[in-house]
């Protein structure tokens, strides 16, 4: 029996969390109950609690306080019954390590606060530094995407970006239509095998004004999965990605 994959791109400790809930009477419990009871460090916690509450298997019932949602009774269901008829490993088994890895990173969209109407503006989209516990070995390269909702572009760009462990970025020049307020959209796509997969992205609301504005900056972002690249494929990865 293998385990289902959204379970396979859990980290260790996440899957440690939804073992201990499998065994509580109880609906919810506080972080440091929770900690205790599946036998975590304070960040191994941190990155396991992260991930099961950006898949909505947990939610925030109060201060430390986390409850399975209806998505997160049922994985520990799956969990469990994969425990309970899961063959015993043998020699040659397939090593954990060949098993693609996610890691997440943080996706962030840097703006002024306010727009000037009529007023090309440059703005950053890119990724935060990568988390001690999220460290990749190699680079893996993506498609940013950006397009405006009262304003241009209108229509979708594009750009590619190497991302590694170092926080990185480009730039997009955006130009606020003749409104109160405009949407960003922002969409990150990993290229695999040539072929730009795993999409996901945010947006954001934004203030137009005219004359002088507030144009000191201000971040929005969101937390996305990739998955990292394997080793042979590092000397694929390129700075530049052909569209057409």
């Amino acid at each position: 029996m293998d385990m289902p994959h959204h379970l396979r791109t859990l980290p260790p400790e996440a899957l440690d969390i939804l073992r201990y809930f499998h065994t509580l009477k109880a609906p919810s419990a506080h972080a440091d109950q929770i900690i205790e009871g599946a036998g975590l460090s304070d960040r191994g916690f941190g990155k396991a609690i992260r991930r099961l509450v950006t898949k909505s298997y947990l939610v925030m019932d109060g201060d430390q306080v986390y409850r399975l949602s209806d998505n997160g009774k049922r994985v520990v269901e799956e969990l469990s019954n994969y425990d309970e008829n899961a063959p015993e490993p043998e020699a040659e088994e397939t090593p954990e390590s060949d098993e693609p890895r996610f890691v997440t990173r943080h996706l962030v969209l840097v703006t002024p606060r306010v727009f000037q109407a009529g007023q090309p503006t440059n703005v950053l989209v890119g990724f935060d530094d990568a988390d001690d516990d999220e460290i990749v070995k190699t680079a893996s390269e993506v498609i940013l995407r950006l397009n405006v909702l009262h304003g241009e572009p209108s229509e979708v760009k594009e750009t590619s970006l190497v991302v590694e462990n170092r926080a990185a970025h480009q730039v997009f020049e955006v130009t606020a239509g003749q409104f109160t307020q405009m949407r960003i959209r922002v969409q990150v796509c990993q290229i695999q095998d040539g072929v730009a997969d795993n999409c996901s992205g945010f947006y954001a609301n934004l203030p137009v004004g005219v004359g002088e504005v507030d144009s000191t900056l201000t971040a929005f972002g969101t937390n996305v999965l990739l998955r990292e690249a394997p080793p042979q494929a590092v000397e694929a990865v390129t700075d530049e990605y052909d569209f057409e």
